[in-house]
């Protein structure tokens, strides 16, 4: 007699798709649900009553796939996130678990067993690089899931909640530019997320905009780390020619910019200015304290969780990409030159 398992194997999809097929789900394709119906009937297979009813009761478990590095899990910034998803889970009687995703065999086996069994009814995606094999996968597996501060190149039509990092740059290079700024350099995070590619993109262009220098050397990776943001700033001061302000991708790299510039001599702001991105809780209480892009990781939380919820209740969304505005917060870090 025919399992599950072999409809799974002989249609070339996961042991999740072929249950979503069986209970009329939306979340699949029409190429995957023919291929499953093709399988069912070429095997004759008939499903168990109690295995179905079984099926078509909900987890209660949202997977949190995050990137597996030390910056996401030491950020601030990524615990409002949480913070945000956790809220709306709890309102909905629903649990969160965490998923770092790397490249080794152990790990993407592990996830591929989430997709494949049912236990997980979403997945919440964090900080997805711009050209992302997991978002493949979870397409083909047809599990709904949200992307939270990374979209995928070519994909711009997937559910998506994040910032608007071309306006929040533009608002940071224009803060530096009215204090008299024409040297501004930047510590950026690695060029294989949207985040950092459009932020680059957009101080770029509006250094051009502004006729301002552009200069290599006075661009680093910071990794969104506050050691890398440290490194970074090190890498800065031994330009030649040193530039007046530092835009930084986030406040931990601005933090540890601070400390390397303090280290060497450099005065901040008296010296030097410094932006932040993300105006986390320490931005505040640092010395000095940060100016910065302000957004609401918490908010985008709960909204990637109200969407998540739509889709598991087969409700169409109202908005499928939702893109929260930046604001500048003007503190001691920055001044006029």
């Amino acid at each position: 007699m025919a399992t599950i398992k072999d409809v799974a194997k002989r249609a070339g999809v996961t042991i999740g798709t072929v249950s979503r097929v069986l209970n009329n789900k939306k979340w699949v394709s029409e190429d995957c649900r023919k291929k499953v119906l093709v399988a069912i009937k070429d095997l004759h297979y008939k499903p168990q009553a109690h295995a179905r009813r079984l099926r078509q009761k909900h987890s209660r478990i949202c997977g949190v796939i995050a990137p597996h590095h030390t910056a996401i899990f030491h950020s601030p910034f990524f615990t409002r996130i949480m913070e945000g998803l956790e809220e709306v889970a709890a309102e909905k009687q629903y649990r969160l678990l965490l998923h770092p995703l790397n490249e080794t065999a152990r790990a993407q086996v592990s996830y591929r067993t989430l997709l494949g069994d049912g236990s997980v009814d979403g997945m919440f995606v964090l900080n997805a690089w711009s050209t992302d094999a997991s978002i493949r996968e979870l397409t083909e597996a047809n599990v709904p899931f949200v992307l939270i501060n990374g979209k995928i190149t070519g994909q711009e039509d997937l559910p998506y909640v994040g910032f608007d990092n071309r306006g929040g740059m533009k608002k940071a290079v224009e803060h530096l530019v009215q204090l008299g700024h024409e040297r501004i350099g930047i510590i950026n995070g690695k060029m294989t997320t949207t985040n950092a590619l459009e932020r680059f993109q957009t101080f770029q262009e509006c250094l051009a905009e502004h006729k301002l220098e552009f200069q290599n050397e006075w661009v680093a990776d910071g990794d969104y780390e506050e050691e890398g943001g440290y490194k970074a700033a090190l890498k800065i001061l031994s330009a030649l020619r040193r530039p007046s302000a530092i835009l930084c991708a986030s406040d931990l790299m601005a933090i540890g910019a601070v400390r390397a510039l303090k280290e060497k001599g450099v005065s901040v702001p008296g010296d030097m200015s410094i932006v932040g991105f993300d105006n986390m809780e320490e931005a505040v209480y640092h010395d000095p304290p940060l100016t910065t892009v302000a957004f609401s990781a918490y908010e985008m939380g709960k909204l990637a969780a109200n969407k998540m919820f739509q889709m598991i209740a087969e409700e169409t969304l109202v908005e499928k990409a939702t893109t929260l505005q930046a604001e500048l917060i003007e503190r001691e870090s920055t001044r006029k030159i």
